[in-house]
């Protein structure tokens, strides 16, 4: 009875187990086929319409650049105010 048990059990296990193998073989399969088709296609885009593709808006790097200045001077001022709290 217990070799009957160990077999139903790997029985039960491998009708779990295989079914997700097979769908993670298709999902990872399918992932490289999109991953492909997209170098392919980036490949076909000319040098200057890839420049622009990747260049950052101006405004937006304004924008980022104000706000990581605005983040030194808050812990500039943190460790302002932890050095005179804690004296």
């Amino acid at each position: 009875s217990n070799v009957n048990a160990y077999i139903n059990m790997i029985c039960d296990t491998l009708k779990n187990s295989i079914p997700k193998a097979v769908v993670y073989c298709q999902v990872r399969e399918a992932k490289r086929s999109l991953l492909n088709r997209f170098y392919v296609q980036v490949g076909r885009k000319e040098k200057e319409q890839l420049g622009t593709m990747l260049d950052e808006d101006p405004a937006l790097m304004e924008k980022r650049l104000q706000l990581a200045k605005r983040l030194e001077l808050y812990k500039q001022a943190r460790d302002d105010i932890d050095s005179v709290a804690w004296k």
